[in-house]
């Protein structure tokens, strides 16, 4: 359990993948490139394994975590983290609706 100080310390942001490419050298990660606004990050996704391609991510909107500690990925570092749900093949949470940027509440 954690306390509602914790819980409120994660950032959780609605993102646009504004570029998708499978990571060369790896056969799971996914290489996004994530426009919040103002900025735009690099984040990993390792779920090539599950059947998801590049171009199901590019020009979608999905929830993300962006004030992780950075993570060296390979040669490069992930600069947050992508939401999804499901025990067994993972499924991304959708944020087609709502404004780029918009930090969840």
């Amino acid at each position: 359990m954690i306390s509602i100080d914790d819980f409120v310390k994660v950032e959780m942001r609605v993102g646009l993948v504004t570029e998708a490419v499978n990571k060369e050298g790896s056969e799971k990660l996914i290489k996004l490139t994530v426009s919040f606004g103002e900025e735009s990050r690099i984040i990993f996704t390792g779920v090539r394994g599950f059947g998801y391609t590049p171009e199901y991510f590019l020009n979608k909107k999905f929830l993300f975590v962006t004030n992780l500690e950075y993570r060296k990925m390979m040669d490069e570092e992930s600069q947050g983290m992508i939401l999804a749900v499901g025990e067994d093949k993972p499924i991304f949470v959708s944020a087609e609706n709502l404004p780029v940027g918009a930090k969840v509440r």
